[in-house]
């Protein structure tokens, strides 16, 4: 048993001045294997700092025995920090085992350099140097369920890591099961951006509105909404979301399960570049021209100018003049009578610049075919004219 100490503390002590470097080699290995901790976004900001305490404290007890239980009193204040974070447990304890091979294996390659009359007594110390680790891990996952029942009953800040990596793309089966939510369903994403939307607070994580679940979800540019339907319409969302002045707002198509939240995202990115106004929520399947648009700008501006590229060149006057005849005609479905009280002038006169649309263009409006190469045309037109605004909507 001496031997055994001895040899722990020997390596350890060699090991003490490199674990910064030693630390971030294993940082980088966990980041390297890790769905959750790879992820640019969602590790927590003092993992460099929290990993080297860790090691240090397990160090030292190999070091000086007496200070064994600060390797286990750092293990519960993590389990409990990283619940409270929402860090899900399982990458938090794979994050853990990484860690503490890599020590170990660390500390027998110092033997084997240093002592390697010694390397038969390291096979003896490895059962210790398990034991303290299956007792940290063990903390480490009563203090994370500990910390879980206390926050904010229905979800809260607790489900923002997962909802972050499922909404980016990520699948990976520890975040759908550690979220708890119905892995299929008919689920759909809100994002709100603009000055007028407020920082979220833990307790306003989720809420339930007219039987529709609403699970709020911080981004670095605004609000994610993942919305549980049930057997709601989309077309609900419109009245439990209200949007304010400063914000708007897109709504993505009908998803079936969380795997395609990343997808739902997406869409919803899309409507929201198609969004017209402040103060508005744009559904995806409202705005498909013009997100059909904002996915290939470069496109958009070859299809309008292929299309409408005689009205392109007039003046800009009579060119704004003719495009603003043909969004209200679209508008109204048709009706020049409407399109006359939209714009404050006679039928004759939305006549006659519909007519000259045509012969500009050679698209007839009695032609469905033409309509649609005009109403593309349009949305294209906007989009290549103005793609800051439409990208940052």
């Amino acid at each position: 048993m001496a031997d055994v100490e001895s040899v722990l503390r020997h390596s350890a002590e060699l090991l003490q001045p490199d674990l910064p470097a030693f630390t971030e080699g294993v940082v980088a290995q966990v980041r390297a294997v890790s769905a959750y901790y790879g992820d640019p976004l969602l590790p927590p900001p003092d993992l460099m700092r929290s990993a080297l305490t860790a090691f240090d404290a397990f160090v030292a007890g190999l070091i000086a025995p007496h200070r064994v239980a600060e390797s286990g009193d750092y293990a519960w204040a993590v389990g409990d920090r990283r619940g409270r974070d929402g860090v899900p447990l399982q990458a938090l304890l794979d994050a853990y085992r990484i860690g503490k091979t890599g020590l170990w294996d660390a500390l027998v390659a110092l033997v084997v350099r240093d002592s390697p009359g010694r390397v038969a007594t390291m096979a003896y110390a490895a059962s210790d140097v398990w034991r303290r680790v299956d007792a940290d891990i063990a903390l480490v996952v009563e203090a994370h369920r500990r910390a879980l029942v206390q926050l904010p009953s229905g979800g809260g800040r607790r489900h923002w890591p997962m909802l972050q990596a499922l909404l980016r793309g990520h699948t990976d089966p520890a975040h759908v099961s550690a979220l708890g939510l119905p892995r299929h369903g008919r689920y759909a994403v809100v994002l709100l951006r603009g000055p007028g939307v407020r920082p979220l607070e833990a307790e306003s994580g989720y809420e339930v509105r007219n039987g529709v679940e609403l699970y709020w979800c911080p981004q670095d540019d605004g609000v994610a909404i993942v919305v549980l339907l049930g057997d709601r319409p989309l077309t609900a969302l419109g009245a439990l979301i209200p949007v304010g002045p400063h914000t708007r707002g897109g709504i993505s198509a009908v998803v079936t399960g969380l795997a395609e939240l990343g997808r739902a995202r997406h869409l919803a990115e899309l409507a929201l570049g198609a969004c017209p106004a402040d103060g508005e929520l744009a559904q995806i399947g409202d705005r498909l021209a013009r997100a059909l648009a904002l996915t290939r700008p470069d496109l958009a501006g070859d299809f309008a100018d292929q299309v409408l590229g005689p009205v392109l060149e007039l003046r800009p006057a009579d060119r704004d003049e003719l495009l603003t005849t043909l969004a209200a005609w679209l508008d109204c479905d048709g009706s020049t009578r409407r399109v006359g009280e939209r714009l404050y002038c006679h039928r004759n006169t939305v006549l006659n610049r519909l007519r000259r649309l045509e012969a500009l263009t050679g698209r007839r409006l009695a032609h469905p075919r033409d309509v649609v190469d005009l109403a593309l045309a349009l949305e294209a037109q906007r989009v290549s004219a103005h793609p800051d605004a439409e990208a940052g909507a």
